[in-house]
């Protein structure tokens, strides 16, 4: 964490890094998280403050099994928050960062997580179709007879 002052106020930089490294415990896949968070923090008013916080998130996956083969997957992806916090002896500045942090964290996993590996997940089981052209045909040539069907009885 770095900190630093500003006109009306002060600011911080939290930098969290998570790496997973194929070879610990037998796991298929390495990859690192690098999260950037940076708060901007108003002091005007005594009881409470206004924090602005931006994060981002850097995410590098490199996994090679004999089911997938040799899967790499990369990117980031950048949130904006901003919220008024009281300010007092059980919940000071320090602590409301600390609590904006997390909860972004949060988001930005579940973010990562239902978005960007279900999209992917999706995709490769599109691309990957198990069953074979010859009976794709099929089944929308008989859907085509169906729609006919019920067409010429209405």
């Amino acid at each position: 964490m770095y900190m630093w002052d500003l006109d009306n106020g002060f600011a911080a930089c939290i930098l969290i890094k998570k790496t997973q490294d194929q070879s610990k415990k037998g796991q298929p896949m390495k990859g690192t998280w690098d999260s950037i968070h940076v708060v901007e923090v108003d002091t005007k008013k005594s009881s409470q403050n206004h924090y602005k916080l931006t994060s981002t998130v850097m995410l590098s996956i490199e996994t090679e099994t004999e089911q997938t083969g040799s899967v790499s997957l990369a990117g980031s992806l950048t949130r904006q928050e901003e919220k008024d916090m009281a300010v007092d002896t059980n919940n000071t500045a320090l602590m409301n960062i600390g609590r904006l942090v997390e909860d972004m964290e949060i988001k930005l996993r579940t973010t990562l997580e239902t978005i960007y590996f279900g999209k992917t997940k999706d995709i490769v089981n599109d691309l990957r179709q198990l069953t074979g052209t010859s009976v794709l045909k099929q089944r929308k040539e008989m859907q085509k007879q169906i729609g006919v069907h019920l067409a010429s009885k209405n």
